[in-house]
């Protein structure tokens, strides 16, 4: 099956006082139709840029996409002019952020917010977007729709502004929904069944999903494939299955390891030293070498390249240089 997505080597840079940062360095990732793809790592790997750059929302100025393709049902998103884009943009690639709260504008009632997406992509009379709009509120889960359509969104809950928000991306019928840590901010309950909404309106619409996520109990719930970022780069990709049942690279061993197991020992969770450097300051070598167990002197000197391996898999580590001809 052809990929509905497919960014190779994206490099996203951010420049100050002439110092080119990168935030995203030569970053590859596949989505094919239907398919839930996870994008996971620490804070400041580079998750959320890599999102924002393919719905060309880089911060500028000052970020900047500096190479790489965004191929999006074989158009490069990267050539597109602004205009061109935002026909794309909330029609046939839609986005969830983090916070609902700061995403839903404060001074429109939820109706007015949803029926704005539906009257400029779709071009919908008012009358049929608020319709439209009540529609896909009650497909998200509001029993009382034709009435939450009429609030602000500083009467409803974090959960209900994010069903909000799910609502909103999903009006369009989006071919791509990108979820930038849509459970963050909610309790478990609650994270739980915006999970389930998701996985249930994938199905429904066909819609591909790229969940950007440090959570791994929210991967092991929802994704079909795993990319491991770290520093702007991939480290690791597999599916779910493999990644759970054996990590390859080291960093994915120690997010692994830090997960608590019902089954273990509850009196120490196993932790990565160190902290994720910043852009500004890179090792040399392999940017994960100087926190890693198992670096030696090449770690600190080269940097490794990505793998392919067997059952559809990639690891960028010298570890397994050794059998990437098998």
């Amino acid at each position: 099956m052809s990929a509905l997505l497919e960014v190779r080597g994206l490099k996203t840079h951010f420049f100050r006082k002439k110092q080119a940062i990168p935030a995203v360095d030569g970053v590859d990732i596949s989505i094919k139709k239907g398919e839930t793809v996870a994008l996971v790592g620490e804070s400041g790997s580079g998750k959320s840029i890599t999102s924002l750059s393919i719905m060309g929302l880089v911060p500028s100025p000052g970020g900047k996409i500096v190479d790489g393709e965004i191929l999006f049902e074989g158009k490069d998103l990267v050539k597109l002019s602004e205009n061109q884009l935002c026909k794309v943009r909330g029609n046939d690639i839609s986005m969830i952020f983090q916070e609902p709260m700061t995403s839903l504008n404060p001074v429109l009632t939820v109706g007015e917010q949803i029926t704005e997406v539906l009257i400029l992509h779709q071009k919908m009379t008012k009358s049929a977007a608020t319709k439209k709009a009540i529609e896909m509120l009650e497909v998200v889960g509001f029993s009382r729709a034709a009435e939450i359509v009429n609030d602000y969104p500083h009467r409803l809950s974090g959960g209900m502004r994010q069903r909000v928000m799910i609502a909103m991306a999903m009006s369009c019928n989006p071919k791509l929904l990108i979820a930038d840590e849509p459970t963050t901010a909610l309790d478990v309950t609650i994270q739980a069944q915006i999970l389930d909404l998701m996985k249930d309106l994938s199905h429904k619409f066909d819609t591909s999903i790229l969940l950007i996520t440090h959570d791994l109990g929210v991967v092991s719930e929802v994704a079909d494939r795993v990319v491991v970022m770290y520093c702007g780069q991939v480290v690791e990709e597999a599916s779910v299955e493999d990644l759970f049942e054996e990590p390859f690279h080291p960093y994915t061993v120690g997010l692994m390891g830090s997960i608590p197991d019902i089954d273990g020992d509850f009196s120490r969770l196993q932790s990565i030293e160190g902290n994720v450097p910043p852009p500004t300051n890179l090792p040399q070598g392999c940017r994960f070498a100087p926190r890693c167990p198992k670096a030696f002197d090449r770690c600190h000197s080269e940097i490794p390249q990505l793998l392919n391996k067997e059952g559809n898999r990639s690891v960028r580590c010298f570890l397994y240089e050794s059998e990437e001809a098998n």
